[in-house]
C-alpha cells in the first residue's frame, strides 16, 4: 500500500512538472540563504528561489549551537563559491518542490558541480528522500564518503588545530581556527573588525550582532582564537563571525609574533 501511495505521489509530481515551463539553464546567484538554497536571476530579469538537488545542509534555526555553527559555515561556503557567480542550471524529473522552489543542479563557470563540491568538502549531507539521476547519486555518495573519511567540515570529530593568520591562505574555503593577537578593533560599518598585527587577515562581526558580542573592544592587545570558514574579499583573507562561540579569548601566548605560529 505504501509503495502504491509513493508511486501516486511521484506520478503527481511528474505531471505537475510537465505543466511548468522549463526555466532557463543559466543565471546569476544573487542571494545565498543557506548551504542548499539560493536565489538566482535569469537573463530576462526574473528571479527564482532554487533548492539544490541531492543535498541537505544543517539548519540555521536549529536549537543546538554547534549545529547552527555548521549551518552558518555551510552558508558561508556557498556564498564564497556562488554569490554573484554565473551558474548553469540543470534539472531532473521534478522541476519544483511543494514550496514552489526550483529544483536544480548548479555548475559554476569552471565546470564544478556545486552540489557535489559541498558534499565533498563536508558542509552538507546527501538528501536521499527523493531519487534523481542515478549516475549523480553514485557520485554524491562517493563525495560524502570522501568527506566523512577525511573528517572534513561537519564530519570533524574536533575543532581544527590552531594556525597563525599567515597560514590562513592555505585554508581558503575550509574550516579553520585562527590563533592571533588582536592588535585593534575597528568599527567599520556594517561590521566590527578585529585585526591581527600585519593586516593580512581580518575577523568580521556584523554590527547588528554587537549586543551578542559584549567586550569586543576589550580584546585589543589580547590573544584570541577565532573559528570559521576562511574566505577572501578584495585580496584580504577573513573569517565572518555570527555566533559568540566563534571567538574565544585566550589566557596567554608564549610567542608574541603571531606570524610564525604562536603557541598557547
Amino acid at each position: 500500500m505504501l509503495s502504491l501511495i509513493a508511486l501516486g505521489v511521484l506520478c503527481g509530481l511528474q505531471a505537475r512538472s510537465r505543466d511548468i515551463p522549463k526555466p532557463p539553464d543559466s543565471a546569476t546567484v544573487v542571494i545565498v540563504y543557506d548551504g542548499d538554497t539560493v536565489k538566482v536571476r535569469f537573463g530576462n530579469g526574473s528571479e527564482r528561489k532554487v533548492r539544490l538537488i541531492g543535498i541537505d545542509s544543517p539548519e540555521l534555526s536549529d536549537e543546538r549551537e554547534d549545529v547552527r555553527f555548521m549551518a552558518y559555515v555551510a552558508k558561508r561556503f556557498a556564498f564564497l563559491k556562488l554569490y554573484r557567480r554565473e551558474v548553469r542550471l540543470s534539472y531532473d524529473w521534478q522541476l519544483e518542490d511543494k514550496y514552489g522552489r526550483l529544483l536544480a543542479f548548479l555548475t559554476t563557470e569552471d565546470g564544478t558541480l556545486f552540489n557535489e563540491l559541498i558534499l565533498r568538502e563536508g558542509f552538507a549531507l546527501r538528501f536521499r528522500a527523493f531519487p534523481f539521476k542515478p549516475e549523480l547519486m553514485k557520485r554524491f555518495e562517493a563525495a560524502e564518503t570522501e568527506a566523512r573519511r577525511g573528517e572534513r567540515g561537519l564530519w570533524r570529530a574536533a575543532d581544527p588545530p590552531p594556525i597563525a593568520p599567515a597560514e590562513a591562505v592555505g585554508f581558503l574555503g575550509r574550516l579553520a581556527s585562527i590563533r592571533m593577537i588582536c592588535a585593534s578593533v575597528e568599527d567599520r560599518k556594517p561590521f566590527i573588525v578585529l585585526h591581527p598585527p600585519g593586516g593580512e587577515f581580518e575577523v568580521l562581526v556584523p554590527g547588528r550582532r554587537r549586543a551578542d558580542f559584549p567586550g569586543l573592544e576589550g580584546l585589543t592587545g589580547k590573544p584570541v582564537l577565532v573559528k570559521g570558514l576562511v574566505e577572501e574579499f578584495r585580496g584580504c583573507l577573513q573569517i565572518m563571525v555570527d555566533l559568540p562561540m566563534q571567538i574565544r579569548s585566550l589566557p596567554s601566548m608564549r610567542i608574541l609574533d603571531t606570524a610564525v605560529g604562536p603557541g598557547i
